[in-house]
C-alpha cells in the first residue's frame, strides 16, 4: 500500500510540476526510506498514519546515522510534501519539527548561470504561485534580507515605481529599520507578485459575503506581504520554497534564505 501510495505521487509530480526526474526520485527515495524504517522500528501504522513523535523520532535517527544536515531536511521536505499529497495538510507530522542546524559559513554568491537555473526554477511555479517563488528568489538574489525579516514583511514596506523601488526592513538585525533600493530585476517580478496578491485577496473579500471581508492579516493595504495557503508565510514556509527551488534548478549545494 505505502509503495503504491509513493509511486502515485511520484508520478503526479512528474505529470503537473516542473521538478526534474532526478528530484522526483529523490523525494520518493526519502520518502521510500521512512516507510522502511517505520517498519523495521516496529511503529506498526501505515506511512500516511505517521504521528509527529514518528517524524521526530525519524529526524533523530538521521542524525544518528551522521548523515549531513542538508541531507536529512531535504528528507523532512519530501516527507512534509508526501504527507500534504495524502490529505494531511491541516495536521501534517513533518511540519512542525525542527530543521536540523548547519554550521555557520560564508554565504557564496550564486554564479551567472545557477542564478539562471534557480530563476527558470521559480518562473515554472508562475502558474501555479502566482510569482510567488519568483519574487522570493529575487529578493534573495538582489536584497539579501534575513529569512525572518521576509517573514515579517508587510504591504506598506514595499515602495514600488516605474524608475525605482524600495523595500524598508522594519524588523532587521538589532532592530534597526534600513531601506534597501531594488534594481529593475527585482522590482518586476514584486510587482507581477503583487498584482496576482491582490486579486487574491479580493476573491478572499468576495467569498466572505457581505460584512466579511479579507482576514487582516491579508487585507489591502496593510497585510503581510507574502501570504500562504492558510495565512502569512511563514519562516519555514519560506525555507521550504527556497529549498525546492535549488533542488529544482539541480543544485548540489542546498539553497537557503539567510539565517
Amino acid at each position: 500500500m505505502d509503495d503504491e501510495a509513493i509511486a502515485t505521487w511520484a508520478r503526479r509530480l512528474v505529470a503537473q510540476t516542473d521538478l526534474a526526474l532526478a528530484t522526483v526520485r529523490r523525494y520518493a527515495a526519502d520518502t521510500r526510506r521512512f516507510a522502511t524504517w517505520l517498519a523495521t522500528a516496529g511503529r506498526g501504522e501505515p506511512l500516511a498514519a505517521a504521528t509527529r513523535g514518528d517524524a521526530r523520532d525519524y529526524r533523530a535517527a538521521l542524525v544518528a546515522a551522521r548523515l549531513a544536515p542538508a541531507t536529512v531536511n531535504r528528507a523532512l521536505v519530501s516527507l512534509a510534501l508526501f504527507h500534504d499529497e495524502v490529505g494531511r495538510r491541516d495536521d501534517n507530522p513533518f511540519r512542525g519539527v525542527a530543521r536540523v542546524d548547519t554550521v555557520a559559513r560564508a554565504p557564496r554568491a550564486l554564479t551567472r548561470t545557477a542564478w539562471h537555473a534557480v530563476r527558470r526554477a521559480a518562473e515554472g511555479r508562475v502558474a501555479r504561485d502566482g510569482g510567488l517563488a519568483l519574487a522570493l528568489a529575487c529578493r534573495i538574489r538582489h536584497v539579501g534580507p534575513r529569512v525572518g525579516e521576509v517573514a515579517a514583511l508587510r504591504l506598506p514596506d514595499v515602495q514600488l515605481g516605474a524608475r525605482r523601488g524600495t523595500l524598508t526592513i522594519r524588523r532587521g538585525k538589532g532592530l534597526k529599520h534600513r531601506a534597501v533600493p531594488l534594481v529593475l530585476e527585482a522590482r518586476e517580478p514584486l510587482q507581477a507578485y503583487l498584482d496576482q496578491r491582490r486579486r487574491l485577496v479580493e476573491r478572499w473579500a468576495r467569498r466572505g459575503g457581505a460584512g466579511g471581508g479579507a482576514p487582516s492579516w491579508a487585507a489591502w493595504p496593510d497585510g503581510h506581504l507574502f501570504l500562504g495557503q492558510r495565512g502569512p508565510l511563514t519562516e519555514r514556509g519560506l525555507r521550504e520554497i527556497v529549498a525546492a527551488l535549488g533542488m529544482a534548478a539541480k543544485r548540489a549545494d542546498p539553497l537557503g534564505p539567510h539565517g
